[in-house]
């Protein structure tokens, strides 16, 4: 078989499976249980078709399927960027932006410092992939997911409602840092100008200016009247045209299309019609992602399993040690929301989610090497583990009253 008609077998296969994976999603009645582990059983078929499975997607394969994953990666990005419309983040007091952010940093750096410290014991020798390593893992740790406390609060029974306010702007809102800081690493780490702060900087503005440029283009298409269906092409041409450009200077696909998504918002006035069709069709896309990030994972690199499994439950640790700690350090500044979450309300921001698979898709598309896999392998154990459990830490702190303290 031609190996142009192989990789076109292979994108309707993963096209058919999250078509299929997506319709059952939605199919289910009622509300959806705490405990999740569809993440688990999406990255278990990718496996299986991958590599270390059935060989139908090696690594031939996958670097044919890049446009597929640009397409994720932008859709997941101009999904999140349309959240930064100014005067909708104007409705909430500004002291919201500046705890996410806090709780962002202090993750950021707590998850670094730590792994630093676990890597350099476990792998030495690691060089410039120990550091790209540290970056990858801090990133997707500081990441937390709103739908862990809408799948909280969704189940009946006593809210503490501005507590879960506030916990629902921080956990829609906190990825911005991550994807800010993964794309100043892919430009410290960019092969066309051998690493530096003066390049990863300019690598960065780029990488903002190519999503300006994209986000005006598609503003002068989108302004006029369009079908959803339209939309949602106009957002498939833009998303994989996108991935092509960063694919080409091996820049973070992600963040610029963040940045055409907060273009859109601030420009558009009908961008809500878009952010409508980027969240229905959200499920199938992660999926598709979800598929090929588990076709490209080697779970223990050079069988490393003890190894993995001691920077996971390492990284665990100190992911919820820098969650509480930051959250009980903002306190002070948000007496009337926090002190109804009590000493641990920190752990309503445990949840991961897209974002996060996104940035190890991105992770993947631009590095390798031995540490860079083990790290892939760390946080997509620790996204698995998330899904499963998260939403019963933020029932814990969200369940209750407002008249409720901590």
């Amino acid at each position: 078989m031609a190996e142009s008609t192989r990789t076109v077998l292979l994108i309707l296969l993963v096209t058919f499976i999250a078509l299929v994976g997506g319709r059952l999603y939605r199919g289910r009645k009622g509300s959806p249980p705490l405990f999740r582990v569809t993440t688990l059983g999406y990255l278990a078929l990718g496996l299986a078709l991958g590599g270390q499975g059935l060989g139908l997607l090696e690594q031939d394969m996958l670097d044919n399927l890049e446009p597929v994953v640009g397409l994720s990666l932008g859709w997941i990005g101009i999904l999140f960027g349309l959240q930064f419309e100014i005067k909708r983040l104007g409705r909430f007091p500004p002291k919201f932006f500046g705890v996410t952010l806090f709780q962002s940093l202090f993750t950021v750096a707590t998850l670094g410092g730590v792994m630093y410290l676990a890597l350099g014991w476990l792998t030495p020798g690691g060089g410039g992939g120990l550091w790209r390593a540290i970056v990858l893992i801090a990133a997707v740790g500081a990441v937390s997911s709103p739908a862990e406390t809408a799948l909280a609060t969704s189940l009946g029974g006593g809210v503490k409602r501005k507590f879960a306010r506030l916990v629902h702007y921080v956990t829609s809102l906190d990825p911005l840092l991550p994807v800010v800081i993964f794309a100043f690493a892919a430009g410290f780490y960019h092969s066309r100008a051998g690493g530096g702060i003066a390049p990863a900087l300019a690598w960065t503005a780029i990488s903002a200016l190519t999503g300006l440029v994209l986000g005006l283009l598609f503003y002068s298409y989108a302004r006029h009247r369009h079908s959803e269906n339209e939309l949602a092409m106009m957002i498939i041409a833009f998303t994989v045209f996108s991935g092509g450009i960063a694919a080409y200077l091996n820049l973070s696909s992600l963040f610029i299309n963040v940045v055409l998504g907060v273009v859109l918002a601030n420009l558009l006035p009908t961008s809500e019609r878009i952010f409508r069709v980027l969240v229905s069709r959200e499920r199938p896309i992660l999926i598709v992602l979800l598929v090929l990030v588990g076709a490209n994972w080697i779970p223990f690199p050079q069988g490393r399993l003890v190894t993995v499994a001691v920077l996971l439950a390492i990284y665990l640790a100190a992911r919820v040690l820098g969650k509480v700690v930051s959250v009980a350090a903002a306190r002070p500044f948000f007496r009337e929301e926090l002190t109804q979450g009590g000493w641990a309300a920190g752990l309503a921001l445990l949840g991961q989610g897209g974002m996060s698979v996104a940035l190890i898709a991105n992770h993947q598309l631009l590095f390798s090497g031995a540490v860079d896999t083990m790290a892939v392998s760390v946080v997509l154990c620790a996204v698995v583990l998330s899904e499963a459990f998260s939403a019963y830490a933020a029932r814990y702190v969200l369940a209750g009253n407002d008249d409720e303290g901590g």
